[in-house]
């Protein structure tokens, strides 16, 4: 059994080409995992840039509890 991993793109007509020199005038068993490729990622962005963005007067942080203590790792 053999495996093989490539990025390949799929044509307008739905159509997969897979090249597989080693394997000539044989029948083979194939099975298919295909994951669709996500976009690029959205670079994050300084946090200083969104200071000031809320310009909603009525907006209020309400009041924060302390934080109890944890224990450290060793």
């Amino acid at each position: 059994m053999h495996s093989i991993q490539q990025k390949l793109h799929i044509g307008s007509d739905g159509l997969l080409q897979i090249h597989l020199p080693e394997a000539r005038d044989t029948d083979i068993y194939v099975v298919i995992v295909y994951s669709v490729s996500l976009p690029k990622p959205v670079e994050a962005l300084p946090l200083a840039q969104f200071y000031g963005c809320i310009q909603d007067e009525t907006f209020t942080r309400h009041p924060q509890s302390e934080q109890s203590e944890r224990e450290l790792f060793e």
